[in-house]
C-alpha cells in the first residue's frame, strides 16, 4: 500500500502542499476481504483508552488498533498507521480528536479509502472524539459518536449495527475491557461484516492500573482465522485480565451459589480444594483459591466483602469457567 512520507505526516505541524484531486485506490489490496466494526473508547476514571474490533482477514490486531493510555485510534477499511500516528502527533500539539481526524482526510490523498475513529483523553480529565468515513468506503456502513467512544463499521450485513454496538457499549459495566467486549457482542446480536467475522482484537491501555509498573497494556486479546472468533475473544481477554492485569473494583461479581460451584469446580480438579462441593463458601474455599492466585496469578485476587455481600473478580470467573486446567499450575502437595 502506498503511503504518506512518514517523516512528514508524523511531524504534522508541518503543512502539506494541497492535494488537488483524490487518488486512486492504492494497487496489490484485495478490497473483497476489507469490512471492519469497531468501538474506540476512554475511561477518565480509569485513565484508560482502548479499541475493540473484529472482521473477516487475519492481521486485525496489526492492523486496525493504535494507541496509548491517553488516546485511541482504530484505523479501517483500507488502514494506515502513518494516520494513527498523524492523529496522535496532532492532539499531543492541542487539537481535538476531531480537528486531527479533520486534517488527515485534507492532506491524505488516499481519504476517499479511509475510516478513522479517534478519542482523546485530555489530562483534565475530559475526551474529545473524532471520526470520518470516506466516500469509497465499502457499503453499510456506519458511525456513532458519543461523548466518550466512537463505533464505526464497514461492509457490514447491516447499517444497524453501530447503534447495536452503542447501546451494548452504554448499557454494560465493568472496566473498558468489558465493556468494549460487549459493544462487540451486542453488535452481533443483529449482524456482522459481510465476509463472516473470523479474526478480532481487543486492547486497552492504562495509566494508573497497578500494572503499570510493568506494562501499560491493561488488555491484550487477539484471535486469528477462527470460526468462533468472537467466543474466542471473549475467551482470551479474560485469560489475559485475569491473569494479568490488576483488577478494578468494577469487575467485582456477588459470588452467588452458581459462581461458587465453578469456582469449586476448578480448585478441585487442579487439586487446591479438598472439601464439600457444595453451593457455600467458606474458609477452605478462600485458602484454595489463594493458593491458585499464588501459583498462576500476576496479581492476587481474592474474594471481598463489600456492603456485607462476599464478591469476587468477574473476568477471573470467566477465565475459570474457560480455563484450560493443562495451562494451569495444580496445587503441590
Amino acid at each position: 500500500m502506498k503511503s504518506f512520507h512518514r517523516g512528514l505526516l508524523a511531524a504534522s505541524c508541518l503543512m502539506f502542499a494541497s492535494t488537488s484531486a483524490l487518488a486512486a485506490a492504492p494497487t496489490g489490496i484485495n478490497p473483497r476481504v476489507l469490512g471492519t466494526r469497531a468501538i474506540v473508547a476512554c475511561d477518565a476514571v480509569e485513565k484508560s483508552c482502548g479499541v475493540a474490533s473484529i472482521s473477516f482477514p487475519s492481521g486485525i490486531s496489526g492492523l486496525v488498533p493504535y494507541g496509548r493510555p491517553d488516546v485511541a485510534v482504530a484505523s479501517m477499511f483500507y488502514p494506515s498507521v502513518d494516520d494513527a500516528e498523524a492523529i496522535i502527533a496532532r492532539t499531543d500539539a492541542g487539537d481535538t480528536a476531531q480537528a486531527a481526524v479533520d486534517y488527515v482526510f485534507a492532506v491524505d490523498p488516499y481519504a476517499d479509502y479511509r475510516q478513522l475513529a479517534a478519542v482523546k483523553l485530555n489530562a483534565d480529565g475530559t475526551t474529545t472524539v473524532g471520526q470520518q468515513t470516506g466516500a469509497q468506503s465499502a457499503s453499510q456502513r456506519c458511525a456513532v459518536k458519543g461523548a466518550n467512544f466512537v463505533v464505526q463499521a464497514n461492509n457490514q450485513t447491516t447499517a444497524t449495527i453501530c447503534d447495536a454496538m452503542v447501546r451494548g457499549f452504554q448499557q454494560a459495566t465493568g472496566s473498558l475491557p468489558q465493556r468494549l467486549l460487549a459493544s462487540l457482542k451486542a453488535g452481533a446480536r443483529v449482524g456482522g461484516d459481510n465476509n463472516g467475522e473470523r479474526s478480532g482484537v481487543i486492547r486497552v491501555w492504562s495509566s494508573e492500573n497497578e500494572a503499570v509498573f510493568y506494562t501499560k497494556v491493561l488488555a491484550d486479546a487477539v484471535v486469528h482465522g477462527s470460526k468462533h472468533a468472537l467466543r474466542e475473544l471473549d475467551v482470551e481477554m479474560n485469560r489475559y485480565q485475569a491473569g494479568v492485569a490488576a483488577p478494578y473494583a468494577s469487575d467485582l461479581v456477588p459470588l452467588d451459589k452458581e459462581t461458587t460451584r465453578v469456582v469449586k469446580r476448578v480448585l478441585h480438579k487442579l487439586g487446591y480444594y479438598q472439601g464439600r462441593m457444595d453451593a457455600t463458601w467458606n474458609d477452605a474455599a478462600e485458602a484454595a483459591l489463594y493458593d491458585f492466585n499464588w501459583n498462576n496469578l500476576f496479581f492476587l485476587k481474592p474474594t471481598v466483602v463489600v456492603d456485607g455481600q462476599r464478591k469476587i473478580d468477574g473476568p477471573l470467573v470467566n477465565f475459570l469457567r474457560d480455563a484450560d486446567l493443562e495451562a494451569l499450575a495444580p496445587a503441590k502437595h
